[in-house]
């Protein structure tokens, strides 16, 4: 690990030179300097950067912690001076006019090598994706794919992310986790589940609980930390608790997304697997009987999956009582919920999904195409009725609300996406819908930070402290006001400022994991770019495709 190496000057992962100077000297002290600008950069332009000690100056910080056995959080706090240290938070020094008004005179600041400017910004823990599906390397988005993903999440100030399947294959990716690890790779620290069953259609392996432990035991020495069941004989409820139980000695957690099971969030939690997804199973739990499908429904005809999940909540509701004891068992067995509300938003709002402005210069163009496609998992509307549109609606408000309960009450709530394509940028769009459930801006913070390293077993991260990991996502903007301001290149802000001054406001400004500082909205320049060839390559494909 690099963090046990002392270095006089910044560690280059890359070798390409920044368009602008990456530092600026005044009064003979080292500022870091953005590598920020309108239009796009080649994908290695950016380079990672450690120091003996770095220094982050005027900040204001959102701590991400809280008083223990609950969930109220700590306010901003601020002005401080950060001191960054070996991949650590060493020393937090108060620069309040009240802290500062008894200086002598001959005080000196406190300095470093490098030394970034905060003023005016937020510093908030770095934050943890819960639910990724990183893309493989042969798949639709290119060669660089993973890269892209990589770049994205950084941006968005996600230094780790759980990859809930290694859709790449673990061969590939506990390579790259160590390469993050050691910093030789620009990407955030990985956490990789290996998802159970693969492929996807045999259902003849680890169907039995003897046979479960046997295929958790072949994940561990494959290098998974962790297992994520989907729809297979893993929801068996004794397949289940033996796989569960396994990972436990093991050391591994285990996640579920329980879609409709004979295993539901009360058999899950009692299993001790550590987090259930989404939110099937809980609802479920709740029901006197089976939901109300028609009599020709069809789980496996996904059209039919997610029209009818639209119908849950409202039925689960009538036994408030019994959904109200689900809640409470999950949080008395500690099981962490991770709602991943925004891969479901358009269900209850096409319109919103195909609009979204980040499709000018930041989603990748192979998740653009429109229309159903019935060999594509989530593509499946081939129709999708203004009735389907309001059911939703009515089953976000009654999710969401019990989401807010299971927070109020003391529940290990994190921050997911489950959007393979830009997870990043729909983990901030989860930021805002936690809100929207009125869970306080504090709070979300807390959430998508430190709530996420304590289930991962992360005991180093433990937010902006000292003595904590130093991984810090220095924010342009207030995101206790309004978390917007997080969206990179200016999206926060689209239609409000005019377009080509879109990318000076907004955005993560510096991304630090482990010490090694990024720039962030660099690396979104460098998705752009990615972005742009990848355009580029499948119009050539097309024309290709098409030529006589």
């Amino acid at each position: 690990m690099l963090r046990a190496c002392v270095v006089a000057a910044a560690i280059v992962f890359v070798s390409f030179t920044p368009a602008v100077p990456a530092q600026a000297t005044v009064r003979g002290e080292s500022f870091a300097v953005q590598n920020n600008g309108p239009s796009p950069l080649p994908m290695g332009t950016i380079k990672g950067e450690q120091y003996r000690r770095l220094i982050i100056r005027n900040a204001t910080i959102v701590s991400g912690r809280g008083t223990p056995g609950t969930n109220r959080g700590m306010p901003p706090e601020g002005p401080v001076d950060i001191v960054i240290e070996n991949g650590r938070i060493a020393d937090i020094v108060l620069m309040d006019a009240v802290n500062t008004a008894g200086n002598p005179k001959d005080h000196t600041r406190v300095t470093g090598d490098r030394i970034v400017d905060a003023r005016g910004m937020y510093i908030i823990p770095g934050l943890v994706e819960m639910h990724a599906h990183l893309p493989p390397a042969s798949s639709a988005y290119g060669a660089r794919g993973l890269d892209y993903a990589y770049r994205l999440y950084l941006g968005h100030g996600v230094t780790v992310v759980r990859d809930a399947g290694t859709g790449a294959g673990l061969k590939l990716m506990t390579a790259q986790r160590a390469a993050s690890d050691a910093h030789t790779l620009i990407a955030p620290r990985l956490v990789l589940c290996q998802r159970w069953p693969l492929p996807l259609r045999r259902w003849d392996v680890g169907n039995t609980p003897d046979r479960a432990r046997e295929m958790v035991q072949q994940f561990k020495s494959s290098g998974a930390d962790c297992i994520k069941i989907s729809k297979s004989p893993g929801h068996y409820p004794d397949v289940m608790a033996a796989a569960a139980d396994e990972g436990k000695k093991l050391g591994m957690s285990t996640m579920v997304d329980l879609k409709v099971s004979e295993s539901d969030a009360v058999v899950a939690s009692n299993a001790g697997v550590k987090s259930i997804e989404h939110w099937y199973g809980i609802p479920d739990a709740a029901l006197s009987g089976s939901q109300n499908f028609p009599s020709d429904y069809n789980y496996w005809d996904e059209l039919d999956r997610f029209r009818y999940a639209g119908l849950l909540w409202s039925e689960a509701e009538r036994n408030p009582e019994k959904l109200s004891a689900v809640i409470d068992l999950m949080i008395r067995n500690g099981t962490n919920w991770d709602p991943t509300m925004a891969v479901y938003e358009d269900n209850r709002d096409v319109w919103r999904d195909v609009t979204l402005p980040v499709r000018e210069t930041l989603m990748h163009p192979s998740d653009i195409a429109a229309g159903p496609d019935s060999t594509v998992h989530g593509a499946f509307k081939r129709e999708w009725k203004t009735s389907d549109e309001v059911n939703w609606r009515r089953n976000f408000q009654i999710w969401q609300k019990w989401v807010k309960i299971f927070h109020d009450r003391g529940g290990l709530l994190t921050a997911g996406s489950d959007d393979p394509g830009i997870g990043a940028i729909k983990l901030i769009r989860e930021l805002e819908l936690m809100q929207e459930a009125g869970i306080h801006p504090i709070d979300i913070v807390r959430i998508a930070t430190t709530n996420a390293y304590q289930t991962l077993g992360l005991t180093d991260h433990c937010g902006i402290r000292v003595g904590c990991a130093a991984d810090i996502a220095i924010v342009n903007g207030n995101p206790i006001d309004n978390f917007k301001v997080m969206y990179g290149r200016g999206y926060g802000l689209y239609g409000i400022v005019p377009r080509d001054e879109q990318w000076k406001h907004g955005g993560v400004a510096w991304t630090i994991k482990d010490g090694v500082l990024f720039d962030a909205q660099g690396l979104l320049r460098e998705a752009e770019w990615y972005v742009k060839q990848e355009k580029e390559r499948l119009r050539g494909q097309t024309k290709a495709a098409t030529s006589p």
